[in-house]
């Protein structure tokens, strides 16, 4: 699991928006939170500002928590660009 990544996320998401560990953790659905397509844009735009891996909020959309975020995110940075 990629803790750190999952922690970045969700400090994100506690800072921005106000939740506690007890309301937010790395298994809480995005959709059972509430989150909305502004959600995902604005965390799809702070962590491409945080990695330089740009993702759409579509894709951050078709997650479901931060540690199928946190994988989908890790596995960007880990492939390799195209020239």
């Amino acid at each position: 699991m990629p803790t750190q990544t999952v922690d970045h996320i969700l400090d994100v998401l506690r800072t921005k928006y106000g939740y506690t560990p007890d309301e937010l953790d790395a298994d809480t659905d995005f959709e059972e939170a509430g989150f909305d397509s502004l959600v995902f844009v604005e965390l799809a735009v702070a962590l491409e500002n945080s990695y330089g891996v740009p993702l759409t909020e579509a894709e951050v959309a078709g997650t479901r928590s931060a540690t199928e975020l946190a994988a989908l995110l890790d596995a960007r940075i880990a492939a390799p660009r195209a020239a």
